[in-house]
């Protein structure tokens, strides 16, 4: 980083690395999807911060599993064994999260399918995520370069999936980094609706470094469904043809077991060429619904729109 660059970083690093991080998004030859023309998989992205000593995260070792990592967790772990500093000096921690919104060309092939996802959608999914890793690596780097120690916890050699009885948990949820930074809330289905709806993907990263954390401005942590805020809509229940959305939520098993078992035909070419990855990807109940690209809570607050 010369001085210049560096000399922009410390006036207002927060700006900063939202320039960095919508500039990466914006003319990165990865975001792209190479078999539709080249269009873009993610629109610009919202950037939210936390205060990594914040208390909700010891919740998280409650709300999503017990070895769920906290900030400083993490960061330290990275430090004494991955760069084998022995004491690791952390005065300040904070983490990075940021959600890229789904292009709406994609959005609305998605709308469109019924019983598993358009190519466009199983496209995004696992070249989306291809992105999302070297967009996390890019601000690593930069944030490194700038002297900071930093990691993206999903692609370290310690990120883990656990499997429970109701289904999975992780010890990094990206989607409660999100909440923790002020960029949305969760859902009937378990998505996280942000400014931008929930077709999103996101990520984070965590470093020894103070930023001005975003404000939680939501009145709780599913203030932007519908369901739960008007007592109305469930339209993601009648979305998913296969019954893991009811009134009582997300059934994790049933969901996986469409990903896995009823819609392994898309990967096996029976809807057409070209799927590809693990799994088709699914994402019906995150499209065709009100709140696919926006908050559709009639009530919520207009300070919700005005994150970065």
């Amino acid at each position: 980083m010369n001085v210049r660059t560096k000399k922009r970083f410390d006036q207002n690093p927060c700006r900063f690395i939202v320039k960095t991080l919508k500039d990466y998004v914006k003319t990165s030859p990865k975001n792209r999807l190479e078999a539709f023309d080249g269009a873009p998989i993610f629109d610009a992205p919202l950037v939210g911060f936390a205060d990594g000593d914040d208390p909700i995260f010891m919740d998280y070792k409650k709300v999503v599993h017990e070895k769920h990592f906290t900030p400083r967790d993490v960061l330290m772990k990275h430090l004494v064994e991955t760069k084998h500093i022995a004491s690791p000096d952390l005065p300040h921690i904070s983490v990075i999260s940021f959600v890229l919104p789904i292009a709406e060309e994609t959005r609305l092939s998605n709308a469109r399918e019924t019983k598993g996802p358009s190519l466009r959608w199983n496209h995004t999914r696992w070249h989306g995520q291809d992105f999302i890793n070297e967009l996390s690596a890019h601000l690593v780097s930069v944030l490194e370069d700038a002297g900071f120690e930093a990691i993206a916890p999903e692609t370290s050699s310690f990120f883990r999936i656990f499997t429970l009885p109701d289904g999975f948990a992780s010890n990094w949820s990206q989607r409660h980094m999100a909440y923790a930074a002020g960029l949305g809330t969760f859902s009937l289905n378990e998505g996280f609706i942000t400014k931008k709806g929930l077709t999103m993907r996101c990520s984070s990263v965590v470093a020894n470094i103070r930023l001005e954390p975003s404000k939680r401005i939501f009145a709780h942590h599913l203030a932007n469904c519908s369901f739960y805020a008007e007592g109305q809509c469930g339209v993601c229940i009648k979305r998913c043809p296969y019954g893991a959305i009811s009134e009582k939520g997300h059934d994790k098993l049933k969901c996986v077991n469409a990903l896995f078992e009823k819609q392994r035909p898309w990967i096996d070419g029976a809807h057409g060429p070209g799927y590809i990855g693990q799994y088709a990807g699914c994402g019906l109940c995150q499209t065709g619904v009100p709140c696919e690209s926006r908050i559709p809570v009639r009530k919520h607050s207009a300070s919700a729109l005005k994150s970065c």
